[in-house]
């Protein structure tokens, strides 16, 4: 009976240790908008895709680096607004995936 709680434990344990990275941050971001695309999905929905250029810091070295903040459905309107060279400011989730951080639009400001 013991080792079925101890299995049970360790396997709960694991669960949430992989559970952990899919919770994803929201944050407001203020970065300028580099490149922009507006396209269909392949469901026909339009979706803007911006590169916003991120400066970040590692081993004391400075350097740039452009993260996706993709727009869906009703921020869609707005977001076809906004142009390259301007600001991006939204409240914003992110995720990481294989390494790559990006953001999902939740709301322009």
């Amino acid at each position: 009976m013991r080792k079925h709680k101890w299995i049970v434990g360790v396997a709960i344990l694991f669960a949430i240790m992989v559970a952990m990275p899919a919770i994803a941050a929201e944050q407001v971001i203020d970065l300028p908008i580099t490149n922009k695309v507006v396209t269909p999905d392949r469901n026909g929905n339009i979706y803007v895709r911006f590169i916003v250029g991120e400066t970040k810091t590692l081993s004391g070295v400075e350097y740039s680096v452009g993260t996706a903040a993709m727009c869906f459905g009703p921020v869609v309107e707005q977001a076809q607004g906004l142009d390259i060279g301007q600001n991006l400011k939204a409240i914003v989730q992110k995720r990481v995936f294989n390494g790559r951080e990006s953001y999902t639009v939740l709301k322009i400001l």
